[in-house]
């Protein structure tokens, strides 16, 4: 009997799960991503947000070069509870959470984050406070950039603002099933097929756009 086959019939509910995840898998694959990276420049994406509960969170995805690999690597880093959510607090968590992996910060290349001020601000940004790193690059978001810059000149240019027509259409109809049967029918007289679903637009998350 294979492993695989042995693997296959094991159950476990969703504590034990976590533990082993959380205890046994974890320790193992970051152990083996800090050994690829070693005394390696590495470049970071930060994005701080709350989770359902409130709770300040800093996600880490770091970028490298992978000598086993033999390519650049796009891969999760770490989740960091916050203190607090302004600059000072991103950093020290940053700053903590890099020693605890044993990367050194003076191998920071650069880091690539939203346009929020707390990470871009000029003064007392997260950015500037890591300004003692030799070398370091900001990125921002091109994507988010776009949007805003796209919506903005829609809503200038557009005697409708589309946006504005989207995202109302989705809270209209969304609540109430009376409305979502006459939208179904007026698009099957339309189209003469299936109709589509009309999805949620939310200005913060660009990727949802299109398909509304």
């Amino acid at each position: 009997m294979s492993d695989s086959d042995i693997i296959s019939k094991v159950k476990l509910h969703c504590t034990k799960c976590a533990n082993i995840v959380r205890n046994v898998l974890a320790p193992y694959f970051d152990g083996d991503l800090i050994s690829d990276i070693e005394d390696r420049e590495f470049s970071l994406l930060l994005d701080e947000s709350n989770d359902i509960s409130i709770n300040k969170l800093l996600g880490i995805v770091t970028i490298y070069y992978s000598d086993t690999q033999k390519k650049v690597v796009h891969t999760y880093l770490s989740m960091v509870s916050l203190e607090t959510c302004d600059a000072d607090g991103i950093v020290d968590a940053l700053k903590i959470e890099l020693v605890k992996k044993k990367l050194d910060i003076k191998n920071l290349l650069a880091i690539g984050t939203d346009n929020a001020r707390v990470m871009i601000g000029v003064k007392n940004g997260v950015f500037q406070k890591l300004k003692g790193v030799p070398s370091l690059l900001l990125f921002r978001c091109v994507y988010h950039s776009l949007q805003l810059a796209v919506s903005h000149t829609c809503a200038e240019c557009l005697l409708i603002n589309l946006e504005f027509l989207v995202s109302e259409t989705y809270t209209w109809s969304s609540h109430s099933s009376t409305r979502q049967s006459a939208y179904k029918q007026l698009y099957l007289v339309i189209n003469d097929k299936e109709p589509l679903k009309i999805m949620n637009s939310c200005t913060t998350r660009w990727l949802s756009i299109e398909p509304a």
